[in-house]
């Protein structure tokens, strides 16, 4: 491939994703532990897939998320606030020699009410799943699908027809992950210029 100026092309052994920045959620996925115990662990390759009620985010078979959807088929996604990312943070942290995480006591938990997994107190958007797939095959990685059954936006973050958008954003900024190693807050945005006639 013939590039412009200014390209670096990348050996086949390099990250793409880790010599530049993109911008991807942060969510904290909640489980359910085979003690009982409440498990949060951070995500950025979280998405919707598509439109018919489906979230999927990327695992491995290692981390004790992943296992715990396998185990009990349930999962929550919560949309955290920048002024948690600290918590957040702390989330990712690994466990003891007694398999414990302790640093999961400075964030706030609900119980879900449709499945049986935790769910941040905090955060400004939570979605309730039952595990529908999980999709081998991305290296060490898997994606973990599952079916929204419940959903819940607090309501200074609800987008309602009369809502202005600044106002909305300057009440409940955003939290982003800029992978690999930084986050932003969105506060400010611009009206997508689509195109007359452009359909979703």
């Amino acid at each position: 491939m013939t590039l412009p100026d200014g390209f670096v092309t990348l050996q086949p052994d390099q990250s793409f994703f880790e010599t530049l920045y993109t911008a991807a959620p942060l969510v904290l996925v909640g489980t359910r532990g085979p003690d009982g115990s409440s498990n949060l662990a951070p995500k950025h390759m979280a998405m919707p897939l598509g439109w018919s009620g489906h979230f999927g985010f990327v695992c491995t078979p290692e981390h004790g998320t992943y296992r715990n959807v396998e185990r009990t088929g349930a999962f929550t996604v919560s949309y955290p606030r920048p002024e948690h990312v600290l918590e957040t943070s702390l989330a990712a942290a690994p466990r003891d020699g007694e398999g414990d995480k302790p640093t999961l006591a400075a964030i706030e938990t609900v119980e879900a009410g449709a499945v049986d997994a935790p769910a941040v107190s905090g955060a400004y958007g939570v979605l309730e799943c039952e595990r529908d797939r999980t999709v081998e095959g991305f290296g060490e990685a898997g994606l973990v699908v599952g079916d929204v059954v419940a959903k819940h936006v607090h309501s200074d973050a609800y987008r309602s027809d009369d809502a202005e958008p600044e106002a909305l954003l300057g009440r409940a900024p955003v939290l982003a992950h800029l992978y690999p190693d930084r986050f932003a807050e969105i506060s400010e945005s611009r009206q997508f210029p689509f195109p007359e006639g452009f359909e979703r």
